[in-house]
C-alpha cells in the first residue's frame, strides 16, 4: 500500500504511481503527466502532490531525481531471496541524491547524502569477502547474462543448472550451481542523453560461496534468455578490484575512462 512518511522521508509507491509520478516531474512538458493523473492514482491523498505538483516534502525527497544527469543502477539476481530480483537506481544529484529502491512492497524513495550513495550501493552488492576459492568453468552460457537483464531468475536458474551438468560434481561451483547458492550482480552508470539515460559502463558478475567471476558478455542485442545459447567467457575477480572500477561510476560528474 502506498504511503509517504514525512518523518523518515521516505516515499513508498506501487510501480504504475512511481511511472505515473515520474512523468509528471521529468520529460517533454507537452508530454507530462497530468496533476489529474496523479491524483487518480492516489499521490494526492498520500501527500505527494497537490494543485502546484510536488509538495514540498516530497520535493525533497526527488530532488535527486529530478536534477540528476547519471544514475548508478544494481540489480541483483538471488535465487534464494524472497525477493529474487532487487534493483535499485542512484539518481546522482549534488550535495543530494535520491534512492530508488524495489522490495516486496513496492518502490522505496528516499533522499540521501552524496556521500552515502557508495555504501548504499554496496548494500545491494554481493562484493563480500570470500574464500576465492575458484574451480568454476572458464566459460559460461550468454543465457544466463540474458536472464539477468530481462529479470528472469527462472531462467537463469535453469542456465546454472544446465553449466553444472557438465560437471564436475565434486566442485564448489557445481553443488552451489545445483543448490541456488549464488547471486549475479549487474551494474551499470548511465547518463542523460538527447533520447533519455544512456548506459557508459557496465559490470556483470557471478558469486558462489567461494568465488566471484566476472562475465564477460559479448556485444550485440540481448538473446533470449530461454532460446538458444552461446559460451562467453568466465573470468576469476577480486571484490576490492571489482569496487575501485564502479566507485567511481556513483558521483554526478564525469564518470571518466
Amino acid at each position: 500500500m502506498s504511503s509517504f512518511d514525512r518523518e523518515s522521508g521516505v516515499i513508498v509507491l506501487d510501480v504504475l504511481q512511481w511511472d505515473t509520478l515520474q512523468k509528471m516531474i521529468s520529460g517533454p512538458i507537452a508530454r507530462r503527466a497530468t496533476h489529474a493523473d496523479g491524483a487518480l492514482l492516489g499521490l494526492e491523498d498520500i501527500g505527494v502532490i497537490d494543485d502546484y505538483g510536488l509538495t514540498p516534502p516530497a520535493r525533497d525527497v526527488l530532488a535527486g531525481r529530478q536534477e540528476a544527469r547519471a544514475r548508478y543502477t544494481c540489480r541483483r539476481l538471488d535465487p534464494r531471496d524472497p525477493v529474487p530480483v532487487r534493483d535499485i537506481v542512484l539518481w546522482l544529484g549534488s550535495p543530494r541524491c535520491t534512492v530508488e529502491r524495489y522490495d516486496v512492497d513496492g518502490v522505496h524513495l528516499y533522499a540521501c547524502d552524496d556521500v552515502d550513495v557508495p555504501q548504499i550501493a554496496l548494500a545491494n552488492d554481493h562484493l563480500a569477502p570470500r574464500l576465492m576459492l575458484n574451480d568454476g568453468p572458464g566459460r559460461v552460457l550468454d543465457t544466463l547474462a540474458a536472464s539477468v537483464r530481462t529479470a528472469n531468475v527462472e531462467a537463469a536458474i535453469a542456465a546454472m543448472r544446465e553449466i553444472a551438468a557438465q560437471g564436475p560434481r565434486e566442485s564448489v561451483f557445481v553443488r552451489d550451481a545445483i543448490d541456488n547458492r549464488w547471486t549475479i550482480v549487474l551494474r551499470m552508470r548511465e547518463e542523460l542523453g538527447d533520447n533519455g539515460f544512456d548506459p557508459v559502463r557496465e559490470n556483470l558478475t557471478l558469486g558462489t560461496t567461494t568465488m566471484l567471476y566476472e562475465v564477460e558478455e559479448i556485444p550485440g542485442p540481448i538473446a533470449d534468455p530461454r532460446g538458444p545459447s552461446r559460451e562467453i567467457p568466465l573470468t576469476p575477480a577480486l571484490a576490492t578490484v571489482v569496487w575501485a572500477e564502479i566507485s567511481g561510476w556513483m558521483w554526478s560528474g564525469d564518470s571518466g575512462d
